[in-house]
């Protein structure tokens, strides 16, 4: 219905789009520039941000653009497990062999990881939901980041979490993992002009070039949504609807604000 009445290719907004389509934004370009430093120095980042601020699109154009030759990448949401079932879940993503005992696990990713290096390729392990982590396993990444006496780093691992991982990690018993962590960001959301060059762009990449949202629009967008992209999409699709709807051919701040309670809850 959308798609017809405003002349696209296809509906935009959605989760489908391509890491190759991201609108470059200062949370992107700032992001995407911590992660190049890792891809060359290697070691530990967190990165956070409230839910649908981006953090997952970032990490999977990331994740597209390394070189299966030269990493590895192994990637879990589960990361709010016990510390032996964490290694469990490291190792069984390493494909490694079945260990019962903590220790036997530690040993061996730890020496895969190093075989891996040895062989020219980087180990890069990503646990999403971090601030829903047990302090005793974010404890227990303090050895486990440990190689050769913390002469090398063989290894590559994002921490990824919402707000809450901020404060998790300025408690005083975490004193330790904190200053392993070489690289810090926190996404912040799009501003105006980003959420306007956003929406803009989405819509001609599905076949639309005649403005669609009127200039008001946009500092409405950025109020209701705090600059997050996927409360944006919701808004905007929801904007969308009601002008299919009122049979309206430009969508404005007033019809933005009526849509809201729907779209955001």
């Amino acid at each position: 219905m959308i798609e017809g009445y405003f002349g696209l290719k296809f509906i935009p907004f959605t989760q489908e789009i391509k890491t190759s389509q991201l609108v470059p934004t200062f949370d992107t370009k700032e992001t995407e520039a911590r992660l190049g430093y890792l891809k060359q120095h290697r070691g530990i980042m967190r990165l956070t941000g409230e839910p649908g601020s981006g953090k997952t699109s970032v990490l999977r154009k990331w994740v597209d653009s390394l070189n299966p030759q030269s990493y590895l990448y192994c990637y879990t949401p589960h990361a709010t497990v016990s510390k032996t079932d964490l290694y469990r879940q490291i190792n069984s993503l390493l494909h490694l062999p079945p260990k019962m005992r903590k220790a036997d696990l530690f040993q061996q990713i730890q020496a895969a990881i190093w075989a891996q290096y040895a062989q020219g390729k980087v180990t890069c392990l990503i646990f999403d939901e971090c601030q829903m982590m047990e302090h005793a396993t974010l404890q227990e990444l303090v050895p486990f980041t440990n190689f050769a006496m913390d002469s090398k780093l063989p290894f590559i691992l994002l921490m990824v979490g919402q707000p809450e991982f901020l404060d998790t990690l300025n408690r005083s018993i975490h004193e330790p993992l904190r200053q392993r962590i070489h690289v810090h960001y926190h996404m912040a959301g799009l501003n105006v002009g980003e959420i306007k060059r956003y929406i803009e762009d989405q819509l001609i990449s599905v076949g639309r070039k005649d403005p669609l949202f009127d200039e008001s629009s946009f500092s409405v967008i950025h109020r209701l949504t705090s600059g997050l992209p996927r409360k944006i999409n919701s808004l905007v699709l929801a904007a969308m609807r009601m002008a299919v709807n009122e049979k309206k051919q430009l969508i404005t701040g007033d019809m933005a604000l009526k849509v809201a309670p729907e779209a955001l809850g």
